[in-house]
This record gives C-alpha cells, sequence and structure tokens, in this order.
C-alpha cells in the first residue's frame, strides 16, 4: 500500500529521561509508511540530540509541556501549530500515542482491513461494557463529520493544561461518548474477534495478541501497577515467534522505563490468566435517562471513577448538584475546584448516583439504604436490590 494520499497523522510522544526509543522509532516509520503527513508532538524534554531520530522520519516537531497528555497534545497542534483552515486539505486524520510498542502487524494491512468498513471513525481496540463503552484512544482514525466532531470536543472539553492524569483519563471517555451519541459509522480493528473485547490488555497481553488479533502491546503493562510477569513474558515470546518485530525494543525500553529484565522470556511455556476489565451493571442508556429525569443528580464518589463518569454523562444532566462523600471522611477530603458535600448534607430524597468500583461501591451500599432515586452503577443488580430495600 502507498502512502494514504491527504492522510495527517499527530502522534504524542513523552519520555521520562527524554529519549528516543528504539521502539518509539519503529512505530514512527511504520506510520511514515502510510500517512502522507507526520507531526510528532514532544510532551516534555528532550535529550540532546535525540530529536535527530524523530528528524529522520519528519522535520515536524511540536514541543510543548508534559500537561494535558495525548490530548493536550492533539488540540495543541490542531489548535496552534497548523494554519486555519490547514486541516480542511485532508480527508484523514490519524492521532496516536507513544504507550504502545508495534505494531507486530503493518498499518499498510490494518488499514486495507479497515478501508473496506467505510467508516467515518475506527479505533484499534473497544471495551463494551454497559455503562462505559469507549474507544481506546491510542490509535484513533477520523474522517467526514468525525474530524469536525473531534475539533469541537477538543475545543469546549478538552485542557491542555492540566497536570492530573486521572482527570486526563476522561478525555477518552468523553470522545467516545460524543462519537456514539452521533449518527456516525464506527468500527475497530479487533471487531472480527468481538468474543473477547472486553479483555485487559495490561494484564492479559498475551491473551489481546492471541484472542484479539491485538497488534500492539501497551507499555504499562510492565509497570509493577499493572505487571503480570508471565503473561509480559508470554506475550513477548510470541511477538518474537512472528518475526516481525525486533523484541530487543521491548526488552531495552521495559528494563530502561519499569527496571525489569525480561531476557529470560524466550522460553516455550508459560502458565498464565486471562483478565478482563471491570464491568458495571448498569447500562448507559439507564444513565442518561436518569440523568434526564431529574431536575439535579448529585454523584457519590469523587475518585477515578467518578471522572469518568462525569467525562461521560455530564452533557446529560439539567443539573450537576454536586459530589458526595461519606461523612467520616470529609474532613480529609480533597475539595479543591469541585462542590464536595457529606453524605448527611444531602436530603433524603436527591437523585443519587453512585459512582464508585464494584468493592467501594459494596462498602458503601448500606450507607444509601432507605434513600429513594439512587443508582448504584458497579454492584450487582441483586446486591444492589438488596442493599437499597
Amino acid at each position: 500500500m502507498k502512502k494514504r494520499k491527504y492522510s495527517l497523522a499527530v502522534f504524542s510522544t513523552y519520555d521520562p529521561d527524554g529519549m528516543v526509543s528504539d521502539a518509539t522509532v519503529f512505530y514512527m516509520t511504520a506510520l511514515a509508511n502510510i500517512a502522507e503527513r507526520i507531526i510528532v508532538a514532544v510532551n516534555g524534554n528532550l535529550a540532546k540530540d535525540e530529536d535527530i531520530k524523530i528528524r529522520k522520519i519528519t522535520d515536524e516537531i511540536y514541543r510543548r509541556p508534559n500537561t494535558g497528555f495525548d490530548f493536550g497534545a492533539y488540540k495543541d497542534v490542531l489548535e496552534d501549530y497548523l494554519h486555519p483552515g490547514e486541516l480542511g486539505h485532508y480527508k484523514e486524520l490519524i492521532l496516536c500515542n507513544d504507550t504502545c510498542y508495534g505494531p507486530f502487524v503493518p498499518f499498510e494491512d490494518i488499514f486495507a482491513q479497515m478501508q473496506e468498513k467505510n467508516t467515518e471513525f475506527w479505533s484499534m481496540n473497544y471495551v463494551e461494557d454497559m455503562l462505559l463503552p469507549h474507544f481506546q484512544s491510542y490509535f484513533m482514525v477520523f474522517q467526514g463529520k468525525a474530524i469536525q466532531l473531534l475539533l469541537d470536543f477538543l475545543h469546549r472539553e478538552v485542557d491542555s493544561s492540566i497536570v492530573n492524569p486521572i482527570q486526563a483519563c476522561g478525555y477518552e471517555h468523553g470522545l467516545s461518548e460524543i462519537i456514539l451519541s452521533n449518527d456516525i459509522a464506527t468500527d475497530y480493528y479487533t471487531s472480527k474477534t468481538g468474543d473477547y473485547h472486553n479483555l485487559d490488555i495490561f494484564r492479559a497481553p498475551d491473551y489481546a495478541i492471541e484472542l484479539l488479533e491485538f497488534p500492539l502491546l501497551k507499555k504499562r503493562a510492565f509497570s509493577d501497577e499493572l505487571s503480570v510477569n508471565d503473561n509480559c513474558r508470554r506475550a513477548l515470546y510470541m511477538v518474537a515467534k512472528m518475526g516481525t518485530y525486533p523484541v530487543s525494543c521491548i526488552l531495552k525500553n521495559a528494563c530502561r522505563i519499569y527496571h525489569k529484565d525480561f531476557s529470560d522470556a524466550l522460553q516455550t511455556r508459560y502458565i498464565t490468566q486471562i483478565s478482563y476489565f471491570e464491568k458495571n451493571f448498569v447500562s448507559r442508556r439507564e444513565v442518561i435517562l436518569f440523568c434526564k429525569k431529574h431536575k439535579k443528580v448529585y454523584i457519590y464518589g469523587c475518585g477515578y471513577m467518578s471522572v469518568l463518569f462525569m467525562a461521560r454523562f455530564k452533557r446529560y444532566m439539567n443539573e450537576f448538584g454536586g459530589y458526595v462523600i461519606s461523612d467520616e471522611y470529609f474532613e480529609g477530603a480533597q475539595k479543591q475546584e469541585i462542590r464536595l458535600y457529606k453524605l448527611s448534607q444531602i436530603d433524603s430524597e436527591a437523585p443519587l448516583i453512585v459512582a464508585m468500583t464494584n468493592k467501594v461501591a459494596i462498602q458503601v451500599a448500606d450507607r444509601v439504604a432507605g434513600r429513594e432515586n439512587v443508582l448504584l452503577l458497579s454492584v450487582p443488580p441483586q446486591t444492589a436490590n438488596n442493599n437499597l430495600g
């Protein structure tokens, strides 16, 4: 496949040491095989002479602070780096970042497959949760109406100066909500293996490659927070077996960034576990109806889950009342820039959505027992009904 004419790629990269790794060079080179034009947005610092590695692929380097993260980089490039009206020259916009190793399948093959689907938007993978279905944002392709939807979203909802990565996680969900709520044709590369689309690509990277035919490997799969070592080793073994990617790129990068030595990975037997993303038990449609039904809605919780929830559903609320937490945690809570209330301050009939992960939500279910208009997002219906009487 030749380079895709009228195709613009914006590639966001960050390295804590300011390095441009061999893995990043491989990714950018693969991207250059398909995109007519590539702009590399460097978040944070670049070490001396590291820009030379990028300039072998493209001269367009946009330097910016590591704020707003990937979506902040996309916004700044499209709004500040490009000239007014310049984006209109392109029929296709690719947004991607260096949070993955790969690709293990040539981008030419991936784009040839997706071109047959005649979509206005597609991503590499999709998580089909009842409440928070979303297109994963490390690789997204926009055409037609989807480009304008993206531009509107970046302008209205993305703050390229934020420094809180949890808040930035909401952008993936906010954009997914915009895409899903508009009448455009969408798809995702791994859709032909739909039985496994809720697979956790971080904790089960080997199964992502095997069952999803996932052509990438998330770097954070090697982090202390997420790593399941044998799953990572088996994933590396599988990549080496494909013979399309230099595994040494991954080994060197994982050792430098995560201080882990996986050089023993090329064995033949591993006992690994399949893992799925945590699921919710209330549908997106139920939440939208709940928000539209009530004049004012409060959110119980002010952590990671509530960030994702608000990124998705604030647009459906008539009025947002504020965040609610249990009385005993109120004094030690972070209250900057948010409306925060004790549960005891909220009227028992006030509409309340418990936006917490399953384990935490179960713990607070008793606290909302007897209240009217409560919606528990991640608690199984049987448990929720028992706790709410």
